[in-house]
């Protein structure tokens, strides 16, 4: 049996390697611009949230969640992420803006018990009422960035092809696991790099009392955006996990699959346990993520592209050591609540020392210039943890401790940037007419799917297609708006009343 570089090396398969898929889901708030919760209803523009395939909301209708559509590379990922910024950004209410980082500013016993009930969406209200009484509101608005993360599908068909796996979901799972169990060994130097949560203005239920502020990443930490401690996954093997989590559901500990908050999770096209061992793992979703307030998109490409480097990295390497998957824990817990300004001995060491094989790995498989800058831009950070995201932050602490008016300038400053585009979707491909951006951005705010390709664009909405080539001639028809509801007329049955099928 041929090992994986050999494989690669014999198929040809190096740009593969750094061709994976990216989709990126983000939780934000809407905030006044005195940085409390913003009280003002969901944007009707936005229509129905049960089948909207890019806007949505949270524990709270306050908790926008935007859902980038998968596409190859982080720099394209980034890119569609910022065109749903856009969006966003253009309805919200002059008094509003969004809060850029994952922990909120200080909120008044009235504004998290508002938070609280703050959730027109019925037929989620028995999962949101468990989740705040369970977690308490103030760990519910903890917002993040989800990068779900797939690799080249011919590098799969390759790999499985010279495999000794009885079957392809078998292979994928394995596989795929085997990279999340690479994210766990090293979530420390990710919490290092890219931590950005230091200050706690709303104490969390069941939180200590001791932690002593400013920290790296209280997100990241044991009492942040996490199960309880007596109800943490195990990541020891698959069929453990598989295991443990069908038994937890079984039991009633967790409401459902759903509630599952570990740093990575398998995810498949189906919503069930039985769906990954039968068709096997499709992508992981990294769930560790801070919001990003340097920027304005939640994530930058670097990020992204250190991760990418990072799971390429450990799908060729062939070590038969086993991760020491207990010590990587206690090793995040102390860099996670570790001073922004401070740095362990091992961090650095470790860290360089596996950045100095990700070199070596990058030079050798003649990845693009962009993963070599991520390694650069990440060994910077480690040389001196002022420049990490986290060090960062700290500089900006108001005279109280607080992020809010930091906070509330980064708001302002993404808002005036984007009110400032001139074109529907600043980001999208240049190519595109105005005309047509039109029409795609009305298509995004409703709700229907939007495939973009070099020369046209197809609308999708249930076994409803439309391609239009970027050559026609919009300007005979009526506004975008009306376009689209006109093409799309079956659009009206879909409605967020409770009992609709949507």
């Amino acid at each position: 049996m041929s090992t994986i570089p050999a494989i690669i090396n014999d198929q040809h398969l190096q740009a593969q390697l750094f061709s994976g898929f990216f989709g990126l889901e983000v939780e934000e708030h809407r905030v006044l611009t005195n940085g409390k919760i913003s009280r003002h209803p969901y944007p009707t523009a936005f229509r129905s949230r049960r089948h909207h395939p890019y806007l949505k909301t949270d524990f709270c209708d306050n908790m926008f969640e935007l859902a980038a559509p998968p596409v190859q590379g982080g720099t394209a990922a980034v890119q569609n992420l910022k065109y749903l910024q856009q969006i966003v950004n253009d309805h919200l209410e002059a008094d509003e803006r969004i809060w850029p980082l994952s922990l909120m500013a200080p909120l008044s016993d009235d504004d998290l018990a508002f938070a609280s009930h703050f959730n027109t969406r019925q037929w989620m209200a028995t999962y949101h009422d468990y989740l705040g009484e369970k977690y308490g509101t103030a760990r519910e608005l903890i917002a993040g960035v989800h990068v779900n993360f797939s690799l080249h599908r011919d590098l799969i068909e390759a790999l499985f092809e010279n495999s000794i796996a009885t079957s392809r979901a078998q292979f994928q799972n394995q596989l795929y696991f085997r990279l999340a169990q690479a994210f766990i060994a090293y979530r420390w130097l990710f919490t290092y790099l890219f931590g950005a949560s230091p200050v706690l203005a709303n104490p969390l239920k069941g939180m200590p009392t001791d932690i002593k502020f400013p920290v790296r990443s209280l997100r990241s930490s044991d009492f942040g955006y996490t199960n309880f401690p007596d109800e943490t996954i195990t990541y020891s093997s698959f069929e453990d996990q598989i295991n443990q989590l069908q038994d937890y559901v079984d039991q009633g500990r967790f409401y459902s699959l759903h509630e599952f908050y570990g740093p990575v999770r398998l995810k498949s096209q189906g919503a069930t346990l039985a769906d990954i061992r039968e068709n096997g793992c499709e992508r992981l979703e990294f769930r560790s993520f801070d919001l990003d307030p340097l920027s304005r998109a939640g994530i930058s490409n670097d990020t992204l592209n250190f991760l990418e480097v990072f799971l390429a990295y450990w799908l060729v390497e062939q070590s038969a050591d086993d991760f020491d998957l207990d010590d990587a824990n206690r090793r995040n817990q102390a860099v996670a609540l570790q001073h922004p300004h401070e740095e362990f001995n091992w961090t650095k060491e470790r860290g360089l020392a596996l950045l100095d094989r990700l070199a070596a790995f990058v030079t050798d498989y003649q990845a693009p210039k962009e993963y070599h800058d991520a390694l650069l831009f990440a060994r910077r950070r480690l040389d001196d943890p002022r420049l990490t995201i986290g060090g960062q932050l700290i500089d900006k602490l108001d005279f109280g401790g607080s992020l809010l008016s930091y906070g509330l300038k980064i708001a302002n400053s993404r808002h005036e940037w984007y009110s400032a585009m001139k074109k529907p979707l600043q980001s999208m491909i240049a190519a595109y007419p105005t005309d047509a951006q039109k029409v795609v951005r009305v298509a995004i705010e409703v709700g229907i799917k939007v495939t973009v390709r070099v020369d046209s664009f197809t609308l999708t909405l249930g076994n409803h297609h439309e391609t239009y080539r970027l050559d026609h001639d919009f300007s005979d028809e009526q506004d975008a708006y009306s376009f689209v509801l006109t093409t799309f007329k079956e659009l009206a049955n879909y409605t967020d009343s409770v009992g609709q099928i949507n």
